[in-house]
């Protein structure tokens, strides 16, 4: 979490993950976390503590204004997708404990094809794991 002072008081509240992660309060692109915990709930008492324990609950229950919709679909009507993208997501950028090689091998596939890694991981989780849509994609 970041703050920046101004006169009169602090200006900017920003809680971001700098690992990257398949939630739908969250943004797999910048990390950011839908505004709710920092803008409209905040208060001058929260502390560091506090807005932590605001955000273990946010990623326990997500909330219905997503900061991303395409996952929020995914959440919302292909839960078990939605389950195993976010694990291999864990996997692939916190080193956790699961392989999916379903998954891996379709990023190695758009890899072969010259694309950037997690550029192919984020077409393919968007689009469900499709590979000829997430091909599609990365060509447009």
């Amino acid at each position: 979490m970041t703050t920046h002072q101004r006169r009169g008081g602090w200006s900017r509240r920003e809680i971001r993950f700098m690992t990257l992660v398949w939630h739908p309060n969250v943004s797999f692109v910048t990390g950011t976390i839908c505004p709710d915990i920092l803008e409209e709930k905040w208060a001058a008492a929260m502390t560091l503590r506090t807005a932590m324990l605001s955000l273990q609950a946010l990623l326990a229950a997500a909330q219905p204004d997503p900061r991303s919709s395409l996952v929020a679909y995914q959440f919302r009507n292909q839960h078990d997708l939605f389950l195993r993208t976010a694990k291999h997501w864990t996997h692939a950028y916190a080193g956790g404990p699961h392989t999916f090689p379903e998954f891996d091998s379709k990023i190695q596939l758009l890899v072969e094809k010259g694309y950037a890694e997690d550029d192919a991981r984020s077409v393919l989780s968007s689009e469900n794991w499709n590979l000829d849509k997430a091909t599609e994609c990365l060509v447009s």
